[in-house]
């Protein structure tokens, strides 16, 4: 879709590798202009190589409340508005039955899939565009049994979706939850250790929802990102 996203302004979490890569230089290659997060800058230095100077990199910490608020306050200021945010960074944790999960993992799981999420939201929406976006990563994982805290956070993303869709209809800001499927990520790699990766579609084959949403498109607060037309 070159050129359809000329003009746009971005964020994009988690944009080091996997989907969150895919869709900032898919955006990127649109025309958009893309602030991409990582927990450390420095591994966002590929992605810049590949994408241009259309991206920049900001740290980004979801488990911290204070990384949060600075990397919220230098997206916008570098970007001068938001249009699009994309919420894709997440942790998987371990997959073990809810009864015996380690109280410890699920504070971080859910501190980066859940409530960083939602604070990362409550910083930036102040510097959104009314009739912007915002799309939230989720997973066919979502209240899966024996997934433990990422299929809470996950059931967590997606009533968030539902939530927010309503709540911000006076502006106009579509909340979408876009589900990638199977994607070949190091995330996948360590749920599935046995899985061979090249079995597993790209990521870069998963993005013609979030180019859609960001071009203006608003299909519904959920979208099967294998089922979507040309997937």
């Amino acid at each position: 879709m070159p050129g359809t996203l000329d003009g746009c302004r971005c964020i994009v979490t988690g944009a080091s590798r996997g989907v969150g890569r895919a869709v900032a230089e898919a955006y990127a290659g649109g025309g958009a202009r893309v602030v991409a997060t990582a927990t450390s800058a420095d591994h966002l230095t590929s992605l810049r190589a590949a994408a241009g100077p259309d991206v920049t990199a900001v740290a980004l910490d979801l488990r911290d409340a204070a990384s949060v608020d600075r990397a919220a306050a230098e997206a916008v200021a570098t970007l001068g508005r938001v249009d699009v945010l994309v919420n894709n960074a997440g942790l998987l944790g371990v997959r073990a039955p809810l009864a015996d999960y380690p109280l410890e993992v699920w504070d971080e799981v859910l501190a980066a899939g859940l409530t960083g999420t939602l604070r990362l939201i409550q910083r930036v929406l102040p510097g959104m565009t009314d009739g912007g976006a915002i799309v939230n990563v989720t997973s066919g994982a979502a209240g899966r049994p024996t997934w433990g805290a990422y299929a809470v956070a996950k059931l967590g993303i997606d009533g968030m979706t539902r939530m927010l869709r309503e709540e911000l209809a006076d502006r106009r800001i579509r909340v979408v939850a876009i589900n990638p499927g199977p994607t070949r990520t190091a995330m996948r790699a360590a749920a599935y250790p046995r899985e061979d990766p090249a079995t597993v579609p790209h990521p870069a084959s998963r993005v013609g929802p979030f180019l859609a949403v960001a071009a203006g498109a608003d299909p519904g607060w959920l979208v099967q990102a294998a089922e979507w037309a040309g997937a």
